[in-house]
C-alpha cells in the first residue's frame, strides 16, 4: 500500500469527495488528487491535517510517507541544538 492508497482509502471509508478533504484539511482539490495518485507527498504539517481529517492511524501514514512527525522533528531539533 502506498501513501496515496491509504488516503484515497480513509476518504472513501468516510464517505467523503476529493474536493471535501481538500476543504477540511486546508488544501486544494488538484493538491488532494495529486497525493491520492501519488505524484506527490505532503509536507508533515499536511499529512497531520489530513490524516485527523480522515481520523487515520498517523503512525501508518508517516510510515507509508517515509516521514517524521512535526513534534519528532522539533524534538530531535531541541536535542541537537542543545
Amino acid at each position: 500500500m502506498t501513501f496515496g492508497d491509504y488516503i484515497k482509502t480513509g476518504r472513501a471509508a468516510k464517505g467523503l469527495g476529493k474536493s471535501e478533504l481538500a476543504r477540511r484539511a486546508g488544501i486544494t482539490p488538484q493538491y488532494a488528487r495529486d497525493i491520492e495518485d501519488d505524484r506527490t507527498v505532503p509536507s508533515e504539517e499536511k499529512i497531520e491535517l489530513i490524516v485527523n481529517v480522515l481520523e487515520l492511524d498517523e503512525r501508518m501514514a508517516f510510515k507509508l510517507a517515509n516521514k517524521l512527525p512535526v513534534r519528532i522533528i522539533e524534538q530531535a531539533k531541541k536535542e541537537f541544538y542543545a
